[in-house]
């Protein structure tokens, strides 16, 4: 079943999946932040990072980075609680590109913070390593700290751990809010402390316009969260327990739970072999909410000679009656090895099942060897 006339979601994966290449990842949540969330976020990046770098030093570095930020969308969370943080939510992205890593975020500030924020800021970056070791110093003699972020102790650290400038943006809402973005590049250990040349400079400025754009694009379809990169069992565990954190409908996540992990296992089994490594299968997944549903998608490389046997099974699966797949998926399970092996569609069939909601799919032609494959389906929402 191919997907409907104009679904955005559709389109939207494989240019999300063209964001990174072959050895890079990219990983985006939008919404509101708990400790719970933030920690299974810490968890899921580091996973990432260790995956595809053996330089512990930078791995602190990036850990150290990625909690102040995170710390500093849930400060300013709490100061604009007032406002609905489901129509202006935060966001946090975590990236590898090459050899550096960018660690950006977004949240609401208000307006009568802006000018000393930016204070804080633009003194930060007029500072070279020595000198903000001394301010950092001064800070701390004087005493001028306090639980709400002080002196900007955190963003003084995020500048020496990083050994760059801190990149920012505001774009004004309304007379009263402004979303503040943030961003720190990250380079590996061979070239921390390295004066960044013209280039660098206007590649972090790329690289904060292209997450502000993705944050757009992810209000606008109301995306949850979006992951680019590996796929490993690691992987979903953490996106898993990240989505039970950020849903607040019990039956409508016990669902969405159980069709994440049927949608992520069939990146992990149907993804390229030749897109295998020690870190996983290279893919996409992001999940959107409507009115009425959850919708899950995912994207990933196949061989060119995979396409007819997976659309076999998902037609065949599609096209059987809710009460006759349940059936035939109790007789798989029971006798699997009488089965038609060509209409087998054990996970298709479990998916269904779970979501009980028809699959939608796509092929596109990427080369003369490979496909991208989509695969698409929704959970009704429960209250």
């Amino acid at each position: 079943m191919t997907p409907e006339t104009g679904s955005k979601l559709f389109d939207i994966a494989y240019p999300l999946f063209q964001r990174i290449s072959n050895d890079d990842f990219e990983y985006v949540y939008r919404g509101y932040f708990t400790h719970n969330i933030t920690k299974k976020i810490l968890f899921l990046a580091d996973t990432n990072i260790a995956k595809v770098t053996y330089q512990s030093t930078l791995q602190k570095r990036i850990y150290y980075i990625m909690v102040e930020g995170l710390q500093n969308i849930a400060r300013h969370q709490e100061e604009v609680a007032s406002l609905n943080t489901e129509k202006y939510p935060g966001i946090f992205a975590i990236q590898k590109n090459g050899e550096k890593y960018y660690v950006s975020t977004g949240n609401i500030v208000a307006n009568n913070k802006i000018k000393d924020l930016q204070e804080k800021l633009d003194t930060i970056n007029s500072l070279n390593q020595e000198d903000l070791k001394k301010f950092h110093r001064e800070i701390l003699a004087a005493g001028s700290i306090s639980d709400k972020g002080g002196a900007g102790l955190g963003l003084i650290e995020m500048s020496r751990k990083s050994g760059n400038k801190l990149l920012y943006n505001f774009e004004k809402l309304d007379d009263e809010y402004t979303y503040f973005y943030l961003q720190t590049l990250i380079p590996t250990d061979k070239n921390f402390g390295v004066a960044d040349g013209n280039g660098d400079t206007l590649k972090s400025h790329s690289t904060l316009e292209s997450v502000k754009q993705l944050h757009k694009q992810m209000n606008e379809e109301n995306l949850l969260l979006y992951f680019n990169g590996f796929f490993n069992q690691e992987n979903l565990l953490s996106l898993l327990a990240i989505i039970k954190g950020r849903m607040n409908m019990p039956l409508t996540t016990i669902k969405v739970s159980n069709v994440m992990v049927e949608m992520l296992q069939n990146i992990i089994k149907h993804g390229s072999k030749a897109e295998n490594t020690s870190a996983g299968v290279s893919g996409v997944f992001f999940m959107g909410q409507t009115n009425k549903d959850i919708i899950l998608t995912s994207g990933n490389i196949i061989k060119n000679e995979s396409k007819a046997t997976i659309t076999e099974r998902l037609e065949f699966v599609n096209g059987m009656p809710k009460d006759e797949l349940s059936d035939y998926y109790d007789d798989i399970l029971l006798d699997f090895d009488t089965a038609d092996a060509k209409k087998t569609g054990l996970g298709f069939s479990d998916l269904r099942i779970k979501s009980d909601k028809p699959l939608k799919y796509m092929f596109m032609n990427m080369n003369d060897t490979d496909q991208f494959y989509i695969l698409q389906t929704a959970v009704t929402i429960k209250n």
